[in-house]
């Protein structure tokens, strides 16, 4: 080699060195900003998917203790309070605890001197002894009696040593009183005052509280959840020694600096900021771990123009996917740091691993990165779930009030009526017999007025059947959806269950209302008996519904029912529907199908899509709740239910089937 080559590779090497070692240093850079991006999406995600959870949870608990308050007031403005009956009194508080058992544990009923006078599971042994006692102390009793508004109580330990939350709607009434000229003994003016009659009120114990809140929480989410009332009393905590500790007592926060040390102040700020905040997100450090705790405020309506401030609810994540993505950053440092050194060394080589770590770093990016889309892919998906589960619920508060304030309005009003124009002394508090014999006299003596009356009667109980119909569809729907529908099966012969449904409807309508033309309903049965092994009362429920459903639409024309028995390969199975498809490859086996046939309209095509799912209606009038019912109820029973077109093109048919009793 001649020396002036040496010399130009001398040069060379320095420059390929100095290259390498700017190439190393740009390469090692764009390798920490790129594993910084993936921490920063993995802590965003984390974030997003906490907030998402906590704001959906705190939602469910606030509709939840909403429906304790409706049944507080449904309770106070109902007859049994404003007569004090105490045994309908005690049939509404059990009514109301079945509705909400899931996070209330009790009701009560207090009069206005403090003392218990009857609550739910009364009849137990280890309550009995609580009955009288006087409760007037309590903050629930003296706040609404004070304000006579709803009041939300903080933790409260109960007399059997157990923390809970209460809830109480005042009991008040209108006094109309004349006030009298002292001076001369005349009626002066009148003066409207409202006396306080007692509280009735729902315990919500924070076990109960706990476990109902820990059902709501993914399996899959790697957190846990706490929730502090507005005072800071801890209502639930995964340590349940922790529950009813004020949080910001002594005792608490001795705790807190023994564990936490330094950092227990900063948890404390995030806390209080939680507490007065409506919802937000904080990081929590602690030695070498981070924690990322979401929050959100449980607020439900109150009193007109004022709020009741629950508590926080609170969830917490550790970082632990923060922590992968942090050590993959250690190592690559470390990497980093030998791919230089070995860059410096042999250029070459290192130019070589490099391209070769590149395209891997590139893969590792676009799979985090895929990764990362499918994530924000399925948040979405879910947020499109929450806010489609929000919209239905206040759908259906908003169908069910529409629902209940028609029957409600009309009952009131028709005992207005009658107390207004037929028996004025009916509703009085103090009971003169003879006024109200010489009252129901003069009304029998009147035809008119008599007649008058029994449609104010009449009308009064066709409103309050359809309000117990109302009830009972949502008490089957809340069933349905907490997969708690019972059955209580039996063998009877379907065709007369048929015919019990019809003279039923028949007798309905010739006794209540009175058609100059009734519909006429024919029943077609192919064979007899028809023996099925099914819950009877379950089944007049299905058939009701699709025939009245059938009485609504058929434009007064005749509706046919009809009962066969058919082989699951029927033709009258629908050869879309998946389920039905998997019925037919038991070719062998034998079931029966009923058919409800009308001449009306049809079906209307914007509801065909959604014909059985809640809220399917385009009537003025129901709830869309019966074809959903009664849906689940034929598939509880190993059956199915569909529609269809009939051929003419007049009217439509509905059938369902049901497996013979083998």
């Amino acid at each position: 080699m001649r020396l002036t080559d040496y010399g130009k590779n001398m040069v060379i090497l320095p420059i390929l060195v100095i290259s390498s070692v700017i190439l190393g240093f740009l390469c090692y850079n764009y390798f920490t900003q790129t594993a910084n991006q993936i921490q920063e999406l993995a802590l965003n995600d984390l974030q997003t998917n906490s907030e998402i959870e906590v704001y959906g949870i705190s939602n469910i608990l606030e509709n939840s203790i909403y429906f304790v308050n409706s049944n507080l007031e449904r309770i106070v403005n109902s007859p049994s309070i404003t007569n004090w009956n105490i045994t309908g009194i005690q049939r509404l508080l059990d009514l109301a605890l079945n509705s909400t058992n899931y996070v209330a544990d009790g009701y009560y009923l207090i009069d206005n001197n403090g003392t218990l006078v009857t609550f739910t599971g009364m009849n137990k042994e280890q309550y009995a002894s609580y009955k009288g006692i006087n409760l007037g102390h309590r903050d629930y009793f003296q706040i609404p009696k004070q304000n006579g508004t709803l009041y939300t109580s903080t933790v409260i330990e109960s007399n059997d040593n157990v923390s809970r939350i209460y809830i109480s709607y005042p009991i008040t009434r209108n006094n109309n009183t004349e006030l009298l000229d002292p001076a001369v003994n005349l009626p002066q003016s009148k003066n409207n005052s409202i006396s306080f009659k007692g509280v009735v009120v729902a315990s919500i114990a924070a076990k109960t509280l706990g476990s109902f809140l820990e059902s709501q929480l993914h399996s899959k989410f790697n957190g846990e959840i706490g929730f502090l009332d507005r005072d800071g009393t801890i209502i639930y905590s995964p340590n349940q020694t922790f529950i009813g500790k004020d949080y910001f007592g002594a005792e608490f926060q001795s705790f807190m600096k023994t564990s936490l040390k330094d950092n227990a102040e900063k948890l404390n700020n995030i806390l209080r900021k939680a507490l007065v905040a409506e919802s937000g997100v904080d990081e929590f450090s602690f030695e070498n771990s981070t924690t990322t705790i979401a929050y959100q405020s449980v607020i439900v309506p109150g009193s007109p123009g004022q709020e009741n401030r629950i508590g926080t609810l609170f969830i917490t994540v550790p970082h632990t996917l923060a922590a992968d993505v942090t050590s993959l950053i250690t190592t690559q440092n470390l990497v980093n740091f030998a791919i230089i050194f070995a860059i410096v060394s042999i250029s070459i080589i290192v130019a070589i691993i490099l391209i070769r770590w590149n395209r891997f770093l590139k893969n590792v990016v676009d799979q985090k990165t895929s990764q990362l889309r499918d994530s924000i892919l399925k948040l979405e998906k879910a947020n499109e779930v929450l806010q489609s589960h929000d919209k239905m619920q206040k759908e259906f508060i908003n169908v069910a009030a529409h629902e209940l304030r028609t029957p409600t309005q009309a009952i009131s009003g028709n005992l207005e009526l009658i107390e207004m124009i037929y028996l004025p002394s009916i509703l009085e508090t103090s009971i003169n017999q003879d006024e109200i014999t010489r009252e129901f006299e003069n009304l029998v003596g009147n035809k008119d007025k008599l007649a008058e009356f029994r449609l104010a009667v009449l009308s009064t109980y066709r409103n309050s059947q359809r309000l117990e119909k109302l009830v009972n569809d949502i008490l089957d729907t809340s069933r349905i959806e907490s997969n708690s529908l019972d059955l209580h099966k039996e063998s009877f012969n379907l065709n007369e269950k048929i015919e019990n449904v019809i003279k039923d409807i028949n007798n309905k309508t010739h006794k209540y209302k009175e058609p100059n033309n009734p519909i006429k309903i024919g029943f077609e049965p192919q064979q007899d008996p028809i023996n099925v092994f099914a819950d009877k009362i379950r089944i007049f429920e299905v058939l009701s519904n699709l025939l009245n459903n059938a009485i609504k639409f058929s434009n007064d024309k005749p509706i046919t029912i009809s009962a066969r028995k058919v082989k699951k390969n029927n033709k009258h199975f629908p050869s879309s529907d998946k389920e039905n498809r998997d019925v037919q490859d038991i070719k062998d086996a034998e079931i029966v199908v009923v058919s409800v046939i009308d001449r009306g309209n049809g079906i209307d095509r914007e509801i065909l899509p959604r014909l059985f799912t809640k809220f399917a209606t385009k009537s003025n009038q129901g709830t869309g709740l019966g074809l959903y019912i009664a849906k689940n109820i034929i598939e509880a029973h190993g059956g199915q239910i569909w529609a269809q077109d009939n051929a003419d093109g007049k009217g439509t048919t509905f059938l369902f089937s049901l497996p013979l009793d083998q």
